[in-house]
């Protein structure tokens, strides 16, 4: 019998949009449910969501978080905020500063940064919702609030440790139990990751978990991300959480907008309901090969995400359809697909 993950989780930030636009979803049954008592049933006991400063469409906001917060506690399902520090998608190629803040100094964005992060921790302690867990950053392998963030130059991580270290200190005051993440993306990358986590433990950053992303057509091989859970749980002594992965289930569109990933095969593995399923149980394989049981577990990006009109990729074009609908865990009928049949194990 397999070692049960503490963490069996998903990214849902887009389901708020999704049912406020129409979105639907059904159990194996053909039953209209909530899609989080649906992901409940399957055994998901953790949903990952992302807070964005000022979206051009008025999503991923506090708002929005709260609201979700209070539908996650009635469910007993952890929750763990993924602070973007931007108004929209940030990820290694992109970090860019939120327009309210783009006219402050270091020092400023140093004050913003903190001010952001505890008022939305504190707004969720507040309502009796405090974060399990709380990502200062998402996927900053290059840093964040660029450019004075980035890391270029000689003092690139020096400052992004201040930066860092302002997050954390919001966390600690407002949400004294959440565990602060650190999270990069390329997770079979171990040259990348011992080099950044090297430079960030030698000057001081507080941090309790290592994040990773780990999407197999982007981030080597299983053996590449076996070889790289293994060596930073030991060297950091640092529980890790792999909080993004994904494959699709399906080579075919949906909305008219072009996916991210269309193949039909990735090496051996097929985009189909089974192959989907398949993929997701060899990276399961992955996380609890790793010694001691550092690896706490994983969250699947971005279950919920189905083709809902006006609810796609483009915070501000609304008219764009969504290019990650072939990688949720609903399929375009919106019921369940069998790879959530490993989340309770």
């Amino acid at each position: 019998m397999s070692t049960r993950l503490a963490i069996r989780g998903a990214d849902i930030s887009s389901l708020k949009k999704s049912e406020d636009f129409g979105g639907r979803y059904f159990d194996a049954l053909g039953r209209e449910r909530s899609a989080l008592e649906i992901l409940k049933d399957y055994g998901l006991n953790y949903a990952r969501l992302r807070v964005w400063v000022n979206s051009p469409d008025g999503y991923h906001g506090l708002a929005q978080l709260l609201a979700m917060a209070r539908r996650l506690k009635a469910l007993e399902i952890g929750l763990l905020v993924d602070f973007h520090y931007s108004d929209s998608w940030a990820d290694p190629g992109k970090q860019f500063k939120p327009a309210a803040w783009a006219d402050l100094d270091f020092d400023g964005l140093r004050r913003a940064l903190y001010a952001h992060t505890r008022e939305v921790c504190a707004a969720l302690a507040a309502q009796g919702t405090p974060p399990q867990m709380v990502q200062v950053g998402n996927e900053i392998n290059h840093g964040l609030l660029w450019p004075e963030g980035k890391l270029e130059g000689a003092d690139g991580f020096d400052r992004l440790a201040a930066l860092l270290k302002e997050g954390a200190r919001a966390v600690r005051e407002t949400a004294p139990q959440a565990r602060v993440m650190l999270h990069l993306a390329e997770g079979g990358n171990n040259p990348l990751f011992r080099g950044w986590f090297d430079a960030a433990a030698a000057r001081g950053v507080d941090f309790d978990l290592i994040g990773a992303s780990y999407y197999p057509y982007w981030h080597g091989s299983l053996a590449d991300l076996q070889r790289n859970l293994n060596d930073v749980a030991a060297r950091y002594n640092r529980d890790i959480v792999l909080v993004e992965t994904a494959f699709p289930f399906t080579a075919a569109d949906a909305d008219g907008t072009e996916n991210v990933m269309q193949f039909e095969d990735w090496q051996g593995c097929p985009a189909t309901p089974q192959g989907q399923r398949r993929m997701l149980a060899d990276i399961l394989d992955v996380l609890r090969a790793v010694p001691e049981r550092r690896c706490l577990g994983f969250f699947w990006w971005d279950a919920t995400w189905t083709a809902v009109p006006g609810n796609g990729w483009d915070p501000a074009n609304p008219s764009l359809g969504n290019n990650w609908e072939n990688q949720a865990l609903f399929d375009y009928s919106s019921r369940p697909l069998p790879a959530l049949e490993l989340f309770g194990g």
